[in-house]
């Protein structure tokens, strides 16, 4: 579905997921690295390793939480996600899509985890705030 929507907005998409065999996933992971697609949607398939001097931004469509233990976060998952923004001293942005009471109480725990103040931009603020908070991580 945000592939479909990502692609109706006119931004060349790839996804890529645990399902699709290791020739796909190669394909898909050298069209993103030679600029052919602008944004590549993973799952936690590419959480790790995944070092690539284009991304400078991620988007976590939910946060990793441990598989037994619900609304608990899964902080090195977490972190090796918006790891892969940013590297090579270039600027970054993460972006986390918080939509239920349990997302919030998770980032909660992941700022006090990691001891980092995060931005919210509330989606009622509309695009300038988004634009300031990609202007103070240098990417405007």
């Amino acid at each position: 579905m945000l592939h479909k929507e990502l692609v109706d907005f006119g931004y060349e998409v790839t996804s890529i997921q645990g399902a699709l065999s290791e020739e796909d996933r190669e394909k898909i992971v050298g069209e993103f690295k030679d600029g052919l697609t602008q944004v590549l949607i993973p799952t936690d398939l590419l959480a790790r390793g995944f070092d690539q001097k284009q991304a400078n931004l991620v988007i976590n469509y939910d946060l990793p939480e441990k598989y037994q233990s619900y609304s608990e976060p899964n902080y090195e998952v977490y972190l090796h996600r918006i790891g892969r923004a940013g590297r090579f001293g270039r600027k970054e942005a993460a972006f986390n899509l918080l939509c239920r009471e349990r997302d919030e109480a998770v980032m909660a725990k992941i700022e006090h985890h990691f001891a980092t103040q995060v931005t919210e931009v509330a989606p009622w603020h509309g695009e300038e705030e988004f634009k300031k908070a990609f202007g103070a991580a240098g990417l405007l």
